[in-house]
């Protein structure tokens, strides 16, 4: 995770101390991150951490005074400043508005603004639809590669001509200097095969991964070109890290062959990317029996985001002793059960689920997915207040 001082490093640190931000992980050498969470962690035990310090603590997988939390409270905070859904989508002044409402009003240590799944995919031309009552999405009926032979036509486009994609850089720069210390902001990425889908349709694009996976593979490198420019553009914002939501690496897309084949690549070149910037990488899966091994393998993610055990886990004890020390585990609390549960479910489902992967570090409390954005909020605070209460590992609570 720390990289060797490169051209530009030590002044990019500097800034970021002087404007009262925590610099890029990955320009800081490991042997300082780890005596840092060493010292936190055995601070831990006396003194409450900042927000920065129990985050630097986890992914360096020591133990904080409790577990980080990020309650992905993305849509459902524009109900605290009073924004519709195509307000808080394509107003990046309200969106940042927003989100800092809702880390201030829950809590948590890290925001990660995915405003939804549409914003890559608008850029490159998808009619899309903006209802009243939920997120964007594609207008299904109007797809914008309507057959195989579309993928090359597709045409690779500038950030300048990108306002969705703009508005998100916009969103991070904005958060990051309004957290300050207070908390960890991390960028947001759908993965090209993700944005590909929003311009063609699963049915069609699965099928065509099947039968030309070369004309699949000229768009997705189009895509990817433009995707490198996007995430470098938020690191250069100030995020921590970048996450990267690769859906299509479970059972709800591809075999573990044909992801690996045809968005493992791709994927590959955008996490280089991300980590040449100094920032970490993320991945966002919240899709059932995910390839936890196969997207380390192509990815090298600091951490992962997952709704669901992955495909060669039976629980959630196998989970951490498989990957516990090879990545941080974000999640992965049930959204149906933040959707129907009380406070007090949430707040008894997250203990068993600390107890479970909590000890030796590396772990964020989180929903599965996005918290639901037409929820009211109680749960989200209940799971913040778990990770509170209780969010020591077991064997170390008093």
């Amino acid at each position: 995770m720390g990289r060797r001082a490169r051209s530009g490093v030590p002044g990019r640190i500097i800034r970021s101390v002087l404007n009262g931000q925590i610099p890029p992980p990955g320009l800081i050498p490991d042997w300082l991150l780890d005596s840092a969470a060493g010292l936190f962690s055995a601070r831990a035990g006396v003194t409450p951490l900042t927000a920065i310090e129990r985050v630097i603590t986890t992914i360096r997988h020591r133990e904080p005074d409790h577990v980080p939390c990020c309650p992905l409270v993305i849509g459902a905070s524009r109900r605290l400043v009073g924004a519709s859904f195509p307000e808080f989508a394509l107003h990046p002044q309200v969106s940042a508005e927003a989100l800092m409402a809702g880390f201030e009003f829950v809590g948590g240590e890290i925001i990660v603004p995915m405003l939804d799944l549409s914003v890559e995919a608008a850029d490159f031309g998808q009619k899309m639809i903006y209802p009243e009552d939920s997120t964007p999405h594609p207008d299904y009926s109007d797809p914008l590669i309507r057959e195989a032979a579309g993928y090359r036509r597709l045409r690779r486009i500038d950030l300048q001509d990108a306002p969705r994609m703009s508005s998100i850089i916009e969103i991070c720069r904005t958060l990051v200097k309004r957290m300050g210390l207070k908390g960890v902001v991390c960028g947001f990425s759908f993965g090209p095969l993700g944005v590909l889908n929003m311009m063609r349709g699963a049915q069609h694009l699965f099928r065509d991964c099947m039968n030309c996976p070369g004309e699949v593979m000229a768009a997705l490198e189009t895509i990817t070109g433009v995707l490198i420019d996007f995430v470098e553009a938020q690191c250069d914002a100030g995020v921590l890290a970048v996450t990267l939501d690769t859906l299509f690496a479970s059972w709800n897309g591809l075999s573990r062959e044909m992801w690996e084949k045809i968005e493992g690549p791709f994927v590959r070149e955008i996490a280089r990317a991300i980590r040449k910037k100094g920032c970490l990488v993320a991945v966002h899966n919240c899709g059932h029996g995910i390839y936890f091994d196969s997207q380390i393998r192509c990815m090298e993610p600091s951490i992962i985001s997952f709704a669901h055990l992955p495909d060669d886990c039976k629980d959630r004890r196998e989970l951490k002793i498989r990957y516990g020390d090879q990545v941080v585990l974000m999640g992965y609390v049930d959204t149906p059960l933040l959707s129907s549960g009380n406070p007090f479910d949430v707040l008894q489902e997250c203990r068993r689920m600390i107890d479970d992967l909590a000890e030796g570090g590396g772990f964020i409390l989180a929903p599965g997915c996005e918290y639901p954005p037409n929820l009211h909020l109680d749960n989200a605070v209940a799971l913040v207040r778990a990770a509170r209460k209780f969010g020591r590992a077991k064997g170390a609570r008093t």
